[in-house]
């Protein structure tokens, strides 16, 4: 009988001070996609980091361009409906374990920044972000599913409204637009620093200054009515473009019935736009493009 080998974690780099930087990489690809190979090998990451908890958990990305590009579009485009909607299911899943670990967790972003990633970022405590990429470029870090067509599937309807105001942040979500990391508005970042040599460091300042009780970040935490005024606004202005009223549909179960309602909306609209003739044309665009 051949033996199942264990899932690859992801390389932990433990300082004396019991602080645990986690590297994202992805060494066969040009930059750390979130595949399914990926979420496995983050959640069983996270069964390490249970067993042998660290002070403080910083979370990095090896590349110098991109710290996360986001989901797999070719794996979203292949999937059938039931898979696909299986693994949104587990990325919601991993992404909520992480969310929920007793110890400090800081996104320190330093490249793009982008859908899945940010999600990523998102569920993590706290965010630290240098203003430019390590190349001295800025970068974007935002929501951009709606410009293919589809919603965020990890989240991202019920998160960044609770760290941007929503007349920024819900536009944002449904155009797709990602915001440039030299003009981020206020509350994206916890922290913003000059350089990638500053990002542990302000990471540890930031871990020290959180408060327990404020977290986790979520829709809940949001002003309801000017949210789902904002999600009306968006109905009127946008209503010829199908992702931006999943959008809204998704933020509004969000606000009424609560986060995991609106997660599982999220799954619900994005397995049903990847359906959609507008999409389709879209995504194979998209992937020819960056083929």
């Amino acid at each position: 009988m051949t033996a199942i080998s264990p899932t690859t974690t992801f390389p932990l780099d433990r300082a004396a001070d019991g602080s645990v930087v986690l590297w994202l990489e992805a060494p066969h690809q040009s930059v750390v996609v979130l595949d399914r190979s990926m979420i496995a090998r983050l959640d069983a990451t996270i069964d390490e980091l249970e067993s042998d908890p660290p002070s403080l958990l910083i979370v990095r990305s090896r590349d110098q361009r991109v710290w996360v590009a986001g989901a797999d579009l070719k794996e979203i485009s292949a999937l059938s409906d039931e898979q696909l909607d299986a693994y949104l299911a587990e990325g919601q899943r991993v992404f909520g374990r992480l969310a929920a670990l007793p110890f400090p967790v800081i996104a320190a972003v330093c490249g793009a920044t982008l859908g899945g990633g940010l999600e990523l970022a998102m569920h993590c405590h706290g965010i630290v972000a240098c203003k430019q990429s390590m190349r001295g470029k800025p970068y974007p870090i935002g929501l951009p599913e709606a410009s293919l067509g589809l919603c965020p599937g990890w989240g991202g309807t019920q998160l960044l409204p609770a760290r941007v105001e929503p007349n920024l942040s819900v536009p944002a979500i449904a155009s797709g637009i990602p915001f440039l990391s030299e003009s981020m508005p206020e509350g994206l970042c916890d922290m913003q620093v000059e350089s990638a040599d500053d990002l542990e460091d302000a990471s540890r300042t930031l871990a020290a200054s959180l408060n327990p009780s404020d977290l986790p970040r979520t829709i809940a935490c949001c002003d309801e009515e000017m949210l789902l005024a904002e999600v009306d606004h968006i109905r009127h202005a946008m209503e010829a473009e199908e992702a931006a009223k999943v959008v809204a549909h998704c933020i509004a179960t969000g606000v009424k019935d609560g986060l995991a309602a609106g997660l599982d909306m999220e799954r619900e609209g994005l397995v049903s736009l990847r359906n959609t003739e507008h999409t389709t044309r879209l995504l194979q665009a998209f992937l020819a493009k960056n083929a």
